[in-house]
């Protein structure tokens, strides 16, 4: 057998094997999203009954109505310490439950600022329930610039026995803060063994936009506007200058 015969005869040794390597990552690589998926459930459209719990501890406060029908919302967001809720579609509902809570108002105050971002007046106080168990906080609307906030309610019951030291929290925000401060409240009563039917201990304005010029709400154009601005929608217009205009 010749040199050159033998130099052609030699093989790279293990090329095969690496090839079938790369693509075996690739296809991991590919796969690891619906992987990911299938170990983490998704949260939309994952309505379930609205609760004030925590990972990790046995006492919960389930929310329902008079009829221990449950309360339906959809779960938006599980975090560590805190869930966010759609209800209705309309309405923001954040649940927690915290530890050692030593002044309710000012809890109440932080967890409004922190979990809705938004600031509040540390002059607000928190009124409490007979037993002094469960407290509930209004925040009214306010203006923000050019633009006004929905009224928030936060409420709060006290565990008891061996979870005395923790306190459930539930921070509604949005058109139908009426119907869940009251049912969320009233299930705060049947936890602590009290009766359903509870007097909700603050008053909600029916139309926090009342005080503002002609008690439209800011969302809400003004009745002439589209006759002070006809050509608004047309062909090459442009956003008309609404200085002092409120809207």
């Amino acid at each position: 057998m010749s040199v050159i015969e033998g130099k052609y005869q030699l093989k790279p040794q293990g090329r095969g094997g690496l090839w079938w390597s790369i693509v075996g990552v690739a296809v991991v690589l590919l796969l690891l999203p619906t992987l990911i998926n299938l170990v983490v459930p998704d949260k939309a459209n994952d309505y379930k009954q609205l609760e004030i719990d925590l990972l990790g501890v046995d006492w919960s406060v389930p929310i329902t109505t008079e009829e221990s029908a449950a309360v339906l919302c959809e779960e938006t967001s599980d975090e560590i310490t805190q869930k966010y809720w759609d209800c209705n579609g309309d309405t923001t509902v954040v649940t927690m439950i915290v530890e050692g809570v030593k002044d309710p108002s000012n809890t109440l105050r932080r967890m409004v600022g922190s979990s809705l971002i938004t600031s509040v007046d540390d002059s607000l106080e928190a009124v409490s329930s007979e037993d002094g168990r469960a407290h509930a906080l209004y925040v009214p609307g306010q203006q923000e610039g050019s633009l006004w906030t929905l009224p928030i309610v936060a409420l709060s019951v006290q565990g008891s026995g061996d979870y005395e030291d923790l306190t459930a929290i539930a921070i509604i925000n949005g058109t139908s803060l009426d119907y869940y401060s009251t049912h969320i409240w009233s299930s705060m009563a049947a936890d602590r063994g009290l009766p359903y039917q509870q007097d909700f201990p603050l008053m909600l304005e029916e139309e926090p936009w009342q005080d503002t010029p002609g008690g439209d709400r800011p969302f809400e154009l003004p009745n002439d506007f589209f006759d002070q601005y006809p050509d608004l929608f047309g062909p090459g217009s442009v956003i008309p200058n609404l200085e002092g205009e409120s809207l």
